[in-house]
C-alpha cells in the first residue's frame, strides 16, 4: 500500500471519529468517491490502526442503523417544500 493511501486512510478515520459525518459528506470534503472512503475505512484502516478502526466501525454502524430515518426525512422535505396543487395537475385544454 502506498504511503499517501495510508495517510489518507488515517486522516479520514480520525475525521470520522471527530466529526461523526456520513461517508457521503466525507467523500465530498476529501475529494474522493464514496467507494474509496468506504474501502479506506472498512478494509485498509483495520490493517493500519485497529483501535481507530473499531471506533470508526461503531460510528458507521450507527449511521447504517439510522439511514432509513434520514432517507424518510429527505423525502418528506422534498415533497413539503413544493406541494403540488390540484390546479397544476389538471391538463390544459
Amino acid at each position: 500500500m502506498h504511503d499517501y493511501i495510508k495517510e489518507r486512510t488515517i486522516r479520514i478515520g480520525k475525521y470520522v471519529v471527530e466529526e461523526r459525518k456520513t461517508v457521503r459528506m466525507i467523500a465530498k470534503e476529501f475529494g474522493v468517491s464514496k467507494s474509496t472512503v468506504h474501502k479506506d475505512l472498512t478494509e485498509r484502516l483495520p490493517e493500519i490502526n485497529a483501535e481507530l478502526a473499531n471506533q470508526v466501525k461503531e460510528i458507521l454502524e450507527h449511521h447504517k442503523s439510522i439511514r432509513h430515518l434520514r432517507g424518510g426525512e429527505a423525502t418528506r422535505k422534498k415533497y413539503s417544500l413544493h406541494p403540488k396543487s390540484e390546479e397544476e395537475a389538471k391538463p390544459v385544454g
